[in-house]
């Protein structure tokens, strides 16, 4: 289970859509930070798509990994830079401690859930959409 997960984190560090798509079980889901519950490879692809448009660098750092049986823990940092211009800005750099839990059965991904402070990028993209003020 371990390296199937490794595996898929490498795909979504190497911004490879099809290649995280191509490891999602017929009954993947997909929860949140907020607790939201998501199925379905179209789904998921629209959504890494949007999630590598609008952070170009994004990517999850691994710092620890804990792994038994049934699930995988990844502990670490996720990080990028909001660019939906395409042009990379300092000021729009984010990194935020995320944990991550994974559940494969064999080379197939069944359950991927992330847990992290996802508020502080929300602000940073508000703040950046909102345009001028006068």
């Amino acid at each position: 289970m371990k390296q199937t997960i490794m595996a898929f984190l490498d795909r979504i560090n190497a911004h490879d859509v099809d290649g995280i798509l191509g490891m999602l079980a017929e009954d993947y889901r997909f929860v949140n930070s907020a607790g939201d519950h998501f199925t379905g490879r179209e789904f998921m692809r629209r959504e890494w798509e949007a999630q590598f448009r609008q952070h170009p660098d994004f990517r999850i750092r691994v710092e620890r990994i804990v792994a038994d049986d049934s699930a995988v823990a990844v502990f670490g940092w996720s990080e990028g830079t909001y660019a939906p211009d395409g042009v990379m800005r300092d000021e729009n750099r984010w990194e935020v401690p995320a944990a991550f839990l994974g559940i494969a059965r064999g080379a197939e991904v069944v359950h991927w859930q992330t847990f992290s402070d996802a508020s502080i990028v929300f602000d940073l993209i508000k703040s950046r959409s909102a345009g001028p003020t006068e």
